[in-house]
């Protein structure tokens, strides 16, 4: 059976202003991208800010039209789809965006939000969509009586479930899923993680969790992929990825989670200091500046994805076959 989403080769650049005449800066903000998710699974994404795991999601439901590689939905590439073929196609994806408040129309009710992919997609008549809203409502915790609110008079965590809601609506098998909770309160962010996991068994949805926080990733998915400046470089199944990180990046990224216990073991890691440029990347691979591991050929050649160990797959040169640092 095809995975339910896979990309190729998935590139998406950024042309920069630049002089009016002479070449112009571009932003590699999504580099040659290698992914597949089968369906009912989910993935987690994780990666500093600026590492480009936005532009990967919005890329795949092509709200970016990529620059190159491809992308295939149930085994059928759909990379040029447009007009109706694309519409259909977005009925079966759908998005949690990472602000509710800069995702809806504050113009609008409740009601009218969680609507308007049925009245886009011209799904049932009047008298349907209200009742299917107001399910929807209840699917994720909220009264009845939120309908006729607007988007003010609800919390940053409310509010998240009615964009829940919306990107329900149409019944998609995929949903993305963009750090839904980076702009809640802490207490709020526990609530929505688990609406998102209970939603996620009760309708089989196929979800890509996009994240810097491991441990909502941990907790939700069954893989993890981790990004670095445009481009994967580590994949693997989250208990794997977690004990044993073989990307020198992954592991400076899990040293720097907190630990409760003051005696627990951390992972032994350089500083992870600053991203470099997307426009101004470093030659070779691009961690080699901040990699405790670096060999001269790092400095020249980009090492490619390959399958280090059972199910792990990694871009790095210092990792051997077997899944050790040489």
């Amino acid at each position: 059976m095809p995975a339910l989403i896979r990309v190729e080769r998935l590139s998406r650049h950024f042309p920069l202003r630049g002089a009016l005449f002479g070449p112009k800066d571009v932003v590699h903000a999504l580099d040659e991208v290698d992914l597949a998710i089968d369906r009912g699974e989910a993935v987690g994404l994780i990666g500093e800010s600026g590492s480009g795991k936005t532009t990967l999601g919005r890329t795949i439901l092509q709200l970016y039209p990529p620059t190159g590689g491809r992308i295939f939905f149930e085994g059928a590439d759909v990379t040029d789809a447009r007009g109706s073929a694309l519409r259909n196609l977005r009925r079966r994806m759908q998005m949690v965006f990472q602000n509710p408040y800069s995702a809806v129309n504050r113009r609008k009710r409740i009601a009218d939000i969680i609507q308007e992919p049925l009245r886009v997609h011209g799904t049932g008549n009047a008298g349907w969509r209200i009742q299917r809203s107001r399910e929807l409502l209840d699917l994720v915790g909220l009264p009845v009586a939120f309908e006729s609110r607007y988007p003010h008079e609800v919390s940053g965590g409310q509010l998240q479930r009615v964009g829940i809601a919306r990107a329900l609506a149409l019944e998609p098998d995929f949903v993305i899923a963009d750090e839904p909770t980076a702009s809640l309160d802490v207490s709020i962010r526990a609530q929505v993680i688990n609406l998102l996991a209970d939603l996620r068994t009760r309708l089989g949805l196929t979800l890509l969790f996009i994240s810097h926080d491991l441990s909502i990733v941990s907790y939700l998915c069954e893989r993890v992929a981790v990004m670095y400046l445009g481009k994967i470089v580590e994949v693997g199944p989250k208990a794997e990825l977690e004990r044993e990180p073989l990307h020198p990046y992954t592991r400076a990224l899990l040293s720097a989670i907190p630990r409760p216990d003051p005696r627990a073991r951390r992972l032994q890691s350089a500083p992870l200091g600053e991203i470099p440029s997307a426009v101004h990347r470093p030659s070779g691979c691009h961690y080699h500046p901040r990699c405790p591991l670096a060999m001269p050929q790092c400095a020249t050649r980009y090492p490619p994805l390959e399958l280090k160990a059972p199910g792990r797959w990694v871009a790095c040169h210092a990792v051997s076959p077997h899944g050790v640092a040489r």
